[in-house]
């Protein structure tokens, strides 16, 4: 702290417009209080010599120690007068403030001091109950950085949980009293006059003698004595943290003072293990996660922090913990809704916890799914975190996991949650190796059952509002579902189902593809019948969707391949091929063959992909007195060889002399503009769904689009962070698609990072790596007009700061994913041997929240912050990033028609050829069926129209009626 030149007294320290910024003491004694009336005020005395506390002083001795007295008294309080002051005077002292005035003094002696007193009365049930929540609330703010230097932050992020509890102005229903009956710890009434939160095992025992309590003892209703966020908070131009040079932990160094934060963990698990009074236990449930997300204020305490996970996992299990007064309208579940908040973050300490312990955290988060309503989507939300930090835990429950989320299907709510955390799980190389095929049909019954509901629900559109109700899907994720969510519109309910829908067929893709080929080929009937449906008519129903499904299982139920590539045709033989094009089916076959070799490059064009082939017949040269009936070709090198077209290779290939239904039999196109144009604008739309994602880093201190577009150079950890998101990829001359980045020129850069796999490519937009010339672009439009059209952007705060939605204006950022890193010391007494203990010196965790536009519904488990190692942080955050821009692709398109992928693009382009060239003068078929329904096919004949052949409008006219379930599985006869 500053001190004044001519006094040497501490000065006052400015705020940013000049004014005396407000010590910590009183921007802490405007938070304590809101509610109560009076609070603690200060009674004058010059700052660093004497300060008072309502009748205690805080007083500076020659020696420069400072010592605590009461009025009239010339020795200093001894520690045993403190606690009896404490007990007996409820406005005695305020110890939160004598605290953060001697940080600011630079007096780290009495402020460890004064930490033990804080200790004693945040632990103690015999003290008065506002010292005690006074002190907790101060204790709850203490956080600390990768040094161990302590800070103090004014508004811990809590807003969530704290509305759960009934505790925002938004989530209470005034007048909201608390008027607790039951009682854990025994306060003096005539102190405190508030009462505790009661276990429900203790309360079972004496519920005769709590209804007497209620009957002979009539209570006073009580206001609150905690709410979020404070009312009375300090003012705007406060600094958001203060650091302090007194550490969170020891360092060796006897000159380097310290507190021991373990004590304030003893505190944690006495009030969750004990109980106490409602207004404590409440402030510790909501308060905690939040501190525990700082990690380093911890790590020196692992053996209380795995007593801490041990009591949370235990009192979970056996559903024994305390439960809150009933006058609060609060339930049981919401309790353990905060519990598993607090496990959550416990997942980041994993590493060090013995195997065992990890697994009882999974199979926790089970109880969670079923056990409570209110629990459901934090504990899946959770799970789907353990699919990166815990996969072997993961693992070794799958079978568990998976029947759990197969019985809860019938809960729409729970849908997308649910989606999510098997789209994650299916992103996991050793998730499929470990299940057989029972579980991999466990897991597409649940897409089936979840696609099913969104069906019914669709067909039930016009019902009373009363059946859509039943049916409705929770817009917030991540946080229970207590309560009615304003403004949730019909239409943004049918948004949500749409992505229901969505993610139910990417799963199915993903979990085909991720399955080996050996089992994929086990699965392919079950699926393909369970995508049909009926209507309420009767009609078998085979939409879209599920038809460019079941055309990527066609093409990848036999073949782990990927993607294939046309091979060069020798230059000298160009003259000597024939070309032909054929529709058979729902594809489009290009047959080009060499005539005097008979070597055939074949083209087969499909919803989900184009596959190029070589075929060559292997024939035995013809004896030399052999006539021929024709004059054959004669070839160098070759005795005779005959004459070979494209038909005759397609015949081969597709047909026997058996009779062929004529819906069946392949299309001929004509050789003609308009058929290579066609197969042009075919050819132009991507085999893979494209995303876009701006990935931007922020410099410490940045909070300005500007300054932040200008960054050229980034942290250490931010590259390995983008190294793990993609590849590095050169830009000029790139084949695929860049997402609207220059490709000739480098006006955007000479590369760019990006991902692919077999049904998604994203391709990351990074302003850091693009050219920046602040002179001819001083507001870095050039990057802007990318990140500006993003849906998605990943942000890297290293700013210290908290990031603002709105910090780059535009009409299309829809979602940010905030990553806020955090090096953490690992101590050096950690043991190595054990599996899953940290080995190296430093450990870099990560604290990832997805932030989204206020009018889009939150559909992330990431809502709520989650805490993330680095080497899971890169495929954790891209999974998010890839779910919310389908969701955002889908969202921008209400109004203007959904969606439609790219396998769906390319079979609207097959089908529309089959419209335009069956039945026509310019194909080789005639008698053609029509395609879709009578009114599509504009008066053609149709074969189900008084022929033999029963063809259904589910596949154009192409799968025969009777027979349309057993006509879609292909592995029935290959």
């Amino acid at each position: 702290m500053s001190k004044d030149a001519a006094t040497g007294s501490p000065t006052a320290k400015k705020s940013t417009d000049g004014s005396p910024r407000p010590t910590l003491a009183e921007r802490f004694r405007s938070l304590a209080f809101p509610r109560s009336t009076g609070g603690f005020s200060r009674d004058g005395g010059v700052r660093g010599d004497s300060s008072n506390y309502q009748g205690l002083a805080l007083k500076s001795e020659n020696s420069g120690d400072l010592r605590l007295y009461q009025p009239d008294r010339k020795e200093a309080l001894t520690s045993a007068e403190l606690s009896l002051e404490l007990q007996v005077n409820p406005t005695s002292i305020h110890l939160g403030e004598a605290f953060l005035d001697c940080l600011e003094m630079d007096r780290f002696q009495e402020a460890q001091k004064i930490y033990g007193s804080l200790i004693a009365t945040a632990a103690s049930p015999n003290v008065f109950l506002q010292n005690r929540l006074s002190s907790i609330k101060l204790l709850a703010r203490l956080r600390s950085d990768i040094d161990g230097t302590l800070q103090v932050v004014d508004m811990p992020d809590t807003q969530g949980l704290a509305a759960l509890l009934l505790r925002t102005e938004g989530s209470i229903k005034p007048p909201h009293l608390s008027n607790r009956v039951s009682v854990t710890e025994e306060a003096p009434p005539s102190r405190s006059g508030r009462s505790g939160v009661t276990s429900s095992s203790s309360r079972s025992h004496s519920n005769s003698r709590t209804r007497s309590a209620i009957e002979e003892q009539p209570y006073e209703p009580l206001p609150l004595l905690w709410m979020y966020p404070d009312q009375q908070s300090s003012p705007q131009n406060r600094q958001p943290v203060a650091s302090f040079p007194l550490r969170a932990y020891t360092t060796g160094d006897p000159s380097v003072a310290a507190i021991d934060l373990g004590l304030w963990l003893d505190v944690i698990v006495g009030v969750l293990e004990k109980g106490c009074d409602w207004e404590v236990y409440s402030y510790v449930l909501v308060h905690l996660p939040s501190q525990l997300t700082n990690i380093s204020l911890f790590v020196r305490h692992l053996a209380r922090i795995e007593r801490l996970h041990d009591l949370v996992v235990s009192q979970l299990q056996k559903s024994k913990f305390f439960e809150p007064p009933a006058s609060t309208g609060l339930k049981k579940g919401d309790i353990a809704h905060c519990l598993y908040h607090t496990l959550t973050v416990l997942i980041a300490y994993s590493a060090w916890l013995r195997p065992q312990k990890v697994t009882d955290t999974v199979h926790t988060f089970l109880v969670g799914v079923g056990m409570w309503d209110r629990t459901a989507k934090c504990c899946i939300h959770a799970l789907t975190l353990c699919c990166h930090e815990l996969p072997k835990a993961v693992d070794r429950c799958l079978s568990l996991v998976l029947t759990k989320m197969s019985q809860i299907i019938s809960q729409s709510h729970l849908a997308i949650d649910v989606l999510e955390f098997l789209n994650h799980l299916a992103r996991l190389p050793t998730a499929y190796q470990s299940i057989g095929e029972e579980l991999q049909r466990t897991i597409f019954g649940i897409c089936v059952g979840y696609l099913r509901n969104v069906r019914d629900t669709r067909e039930n559109a016009d019902d009373s509002a009363n059946a859509r109700s039943s049916n409705r899907l929770s817009r917030v994720s991540g946080e229970s579902n207590m309560q009615s969510l304003p403004g949730q519109t019909t239409e943004t309910e049918k948004d949500l189902h749409d992505y229901v829908y969505t993610l139910a067929y990417h799963i199915i893709t993903h979990w085909f593809l991720a399955i080996s080929i050996a089992d994929r080929s086990k699965h392919v009937g079950w699926i393909a019948k369970n995508l049909a449906w009926k209507d309420k008519s009767g009609n078998e129903i085979f939409e879209e969707q599920s038809q460019v499904t079941l055309d990527m299982m066609h093409r990848t139920a036999y073949l782990d391949l990927g993607e294939t590539m046309r091979p060069p045709i020798d230059p000298k033989d160009e003259d000597r091929m024939i070309k032909k094009t054929w529709l058979p089916g729902l594809s489009i076959m290009t047959v080009e063959t060499n005539q005097t070799n008979g070597l055939t490059y074949i083209t087969k064009r499909q919803a989900s992909g184009t596959t190029f082939s070589v075929y060559q017949q292997a024939y035995q040269p013809l004896p030399k007195h052999h006539v021929g009936a024709g004059v054959p070709v004669k070839t160098e090198g070759m005795n005779q060889a005959p004459q070979i077209y494209p038909n005759h290779v397609l015949l081969q290939l597709t047909s026997t002399i058996s009779p062929m239904p004529i819906p069946l039999q392949p299309i001929v196109l004509p050789d003609n503009a308009q058929t290579q144009r066609a197969i042009s604008t075919f050819d132009r739309i991507d085999t893979v769904d494209g995303h876009k994602v701006g990935v931007i880093y922020v410099r410490s201190g940045q909070q300005e689009e500007q300054e932040i577009l200008a960054n050229t150079t980034a942290s250490e950890v931010f590259w390995t962070f983008l190294a793990g998101l993609g590849t590095k990829v050169e830009l000029q001359g790139a084949t695929f698609n860049v997402q609207g980045l220059d490709r000739t020129s480098n006006v955007d850069g000479t590369h760019t990072y990006a991902w692919r796999d077999r049904v998604t490519e994203i391709v990351y937009h990074v302003p850091t790596i693009m050219p920046t010339d602040l002179e001819a672009d001083p507001h870095c439009t050039n990057k802007k007009r990318h990140i500006g059209n993003d849906f998605v952007n990943i942000i890297f705060n290293e700013s210290g700061l908290p990031f603002q939605f709105g910090t780059f204006a535009s009409a299309f950022n829809f979602v940010n994913i905030v990553i806020t890193p955090e090096k953490v010391h690992v101590p050096p007494s950690a043991p190595t041997g054990q599996i899953g203990w940290v080995a190296v010196d430093a450990r870099d965790f990560f604290r990832v929240q997805v932030m989204w536009d206020p009018s889009f519904p939150a559909t992330s488990p990431a809502t709520t912050p989650k805490v993330v190692t680095a080497s899971t942080l890169p495929g954790y955050v891209r999974q998010l990033a890839l779910n919310a821009s389908v969701f955002c692709l889908l969202w921008s398109n209400r109004g203007a028609g959904e969606y439609v992928s790219s396998w769906r693009s390319r079979l609207r382009e097959i089908r529309k050829l089959r419209e335009r060239f069956a039945n026509t003068a310019t194909s080789a078929t005639e008698g053609y069926p029509g395609m879709g329904t009578a009114e599509d096919r504009g008066g053609a004949r149709s074969y189900f129209e008084g022929d033999d052949w029963k063809g259904t409008f589910a596949m154009g006219g192409l799968a025969e009626e009777s027979h349309f379930l057993m006509s879609l599985d292909f592995t029935r006869w290959t």
